[in-house]
């Protein structure tokens, strides 16, 4: 390591200004000198060297302030002329430096002593290997400081602790996910699985450039109840007693079809009395179980005029009036159709337990869940749902160490405060317990504030740019500490770069990334 006394002389560091009176341990006021106003900015590195103490501290530049006292616009007479402004100039600047840590022995400390007023701060700009004076953290490469040029890694145990990724569409969201997860393949035991929500950005097998499972969301084998949830929707059935009218049809019907072997399926059909038998000994594990298997094989068949059939008895049983019979076939014909049966139910041959057992079992590490040819938004929160269930009683199940990341992008579809049942349930579990078990969530999001709290207040290291409005700032300021000089860089940052704070900042103020490059 490099002794403080010869920074000056180091090549890629720029002496800038000196500490001013008012110096705390946590933040240092500097005036900068005339010849680099124009240089410093916001959130560059810097470095303030202590001569009388001998300390040396890292931080980064915040506030910036240009002055000028003989511009001031309480000064300036009436009269002044503004093409003739410049020629009596006399400008200044100030900033502070937020102290990050004190470096000691090539490692980084938190300490409380306060620099002194007088102090030398330089910038660290990207000539200057930092390595000379700090031994950088090693982990997941995400990208690099930008101004400084700094390597910027996340600390991989942070994942078990998950992550967000915020900022507005355009901000390069997706480009960080990636570098995240290709990291976490590369680095770690990781099984990664992620839910693509417009089948855009991670989809393409070919972006991977290796052992990767594409399922596609729209062959996903839809649970009785998500099937009827659906239907009910379509339908614009709102009360629950016309609701559960569509769940015991639905249930009967695959009931006399995964039966239909044993019991004879034109008998279910022909009488009441067989329906009622079924409602009386109906094994509803077996028949999950039944449906399942005849889906992977691609042997289940939903029709609609058989549908309607069941339908009807239901009603029937239930004593509905004939004008709800009635009701009910019309929104069967006009708002459902026989299109929604014969092609958006059948063909669903992937079965979630086939699935998640091959990510648990490792053979394959990286799971891309297609979620954009799904064109029913319930079914999508519903997929999601078996995904995150499945893996999560398998992990209770075992009560090992899943090495499990989930990446749910636009997680604001998935994980918020209201309407986004069942899903966003399962990720508060994941968020407040999956620590423990190795579960970690990746969530990527346009908005803050859409973010469940209960999710939020789980989540322990946060890459935020951007964002959508004032309100997902307020949500930010709220949420993290330390935001309190970001508000005027923050609306300025470019695509791709982001501020990383949190439990997996090895700096541990945030600090603005710009992400690497990926495939």
């Amino acid at each position: 390591m490099v002794s403080q006394n010869t920074l000056g002389h180091l090549r890629g560091l720029r002496l800038v200004g000196v500490v001013t009176s008012g110096s705390r341990a946590s933040v240092v006021p500097v005036r900068v000198s005339r010849d680099s106003i124009d240089f410093v900015r916001d959130e560059m590195l810097a470095l303030i060297e202590d001569v009388e103490e001998n300390k040396l501290y890292l931080g980064v530049v915040k506030g910036s302030v240009k002055r000028d006292i003989a511009i001031d616009g309480s000064s300036l007479p009436t009269n002044f002329d503004p093409e003739r402004s410049l020629s009596y100039t006399a400008p200044l600047m100030t900033c502070y430096v937020e102290v990050i840590g004190e470096i000691a022995d090539g490692s980084l400390e938190l300490n409380f002593s306060i620099p002194r007023p007088g102090g030398r701060v330089y910038i660290i700009t990207q000539d200057f290997d930092i390595a000379m004076l700090l031994k950088v953290p090693e982990g997941l490469h995400v990208g690099f400081h930008k101004f400084s040029g700094m390597r910027v890694s996340l600390d991989p145990r942070s994942l078990d602790y998950h992550v967000a990724v915020l900022g507005a569409t355009g901000t390069g969201k997706s480009r960080l996910v990636k570098a995240l997860v290709e990291e976490a393949l590369a680095r770690t035991d990781y099984k990664v699985i992620v839910f693509d929500h417009t089948g855009l950005d991670y989809s393409d097998p070919s972006r991977w450039g290796g052992n990767v499972n594409i399922v596609d969301g729209s062959r996903v084998a839809l649970t009785p109840d998500v099937i009827a949830v659906v239907l009910a929707d379509r339908m614009g059935l709102a009360s629950e007693q016309q609701r559960d009218y569509i769940f015991l049809a639905v249930t009967l019907y695959i009931a006399r079809s995964t039966l239909a072997g044993s019991m004879g399926r034109s008998s279910l059909a022909s009488s009441e009395y067989a329906f009622k038998r079924l409602l009386e000994n109906l094994d509803l594990e077996g028949m999950i179980e039944g449906y399942f298997k005849l889906s992977r094989s691609g042997s289940f068949k939903w029709d609609f005029n058989e549908f309607l059939e069941v339908l009807d008895y239901c009603l029937t049983l239930m004593n509905a009036w004939s004008s709800t019979r009635v009701k009910f076939k019309l929104l069967s014909h006009v708002r459902v159709g026989r299109r929604f049966f014969e092609n958006y139910l059948n063909g669903r041959s992937v079965i979630v337990g086939d699935v998640v057992e091959d990510i648990l079992s490792g053979k394959s590490r990286l799971t891309i869940v297609d979620l954009s040819r799904e064109v029913e938004y319930e079914a999508k929160k519903f997929i999601v749902y078996q995904f995150l269930k499945e893996v999560w009683d398998k992990v209770l199940e075992s009560r090992g160490r899943a090495g499990v990341l989930a990446v749910v992008d636009e997680a604001h579809n998935y994980a918020c405060a209201r309407g986004c049942e069942p899903s966003s349930g399962i990720i508060a579990r994941i968020a407040r317990e999956g620590r423990k078990w190795g579960f970690g969530l990746i969530l990527a999001s346009q908005r803050v504030i859409d973010l469940a709290p209960e999710v939020r207040g789980n989540i322990n290291t946060v890459f935020f740019s951007r964002v959508q409005s004032a309100s997902d700032y307020d949500e930010l300021k709220r949420w993290i500490e330390g935001l309190q000089f970001i508000e005027y860089t923050l609306p300025l940052l470019a695509r791709r770069e982001f501020y990383l704070a949190g439990l997996g900042n090895p700096f541990r103020k945030p600090l603005l990334v710009r992400v690497r490059d990926v495939s």
